[in-house]
């Protein structure tokens, strides 16, 4: 009878460590899935602010595009791969399409490997 009890004590302590084991192992993956979601959403709103950036610097390139052929009354647009003056990493480069029908405009801005585009038609 003696052992019996003892066998059943012994019982219980290993239950309950295989049923804390368990419920720490549920809590470390809850706990990697959201690190996973947090370092996705960090990333994500970096990636967002780049985007930004290479937007405006393919408006500037269309803006300085229109500038002067505004001023020149130029058929080209000779700025290609121009690197800007707030940040030598945002380039643009814009490609002008002269036509008496429709006339087009593509500049396109990078920065740190993002691209972002404008497109004018008039």
């Amino acid at each position: 009878m003696k052992n019996r009890n003892r066998k059943i004590l012994v019982q219980k302590g290993a239950v309950t460590i295989l049923l804390t084991v368990m419920v720490l192992n549920v809590l470390l993956v809850i706990g990697l899935g959201v690190s996973v979601l947090i370092f996705q959403q960090i990333k994500s709103s970096v990636q967002s602010g780049e985007s930004v950036v290479a937007f405006y610097a393919a408006d500037a390139g269309a803006e300085r595009c229109l500038y002067e052929i505004r001023q020149n009354d130029a058929v080209s647009c000779p700025y290609t791969d121009i690197s800007l003056d707030f940040d030598s990493r945002a380039k643009y480069t814009t490609v002008y399409d002269y036509a008496v029908s429709s006339t087009t405009m593509v500049s396109a801005g990078q920065y740190l490997g993002t691209n972002r585009k404008v497109e004018l038609n008039w």
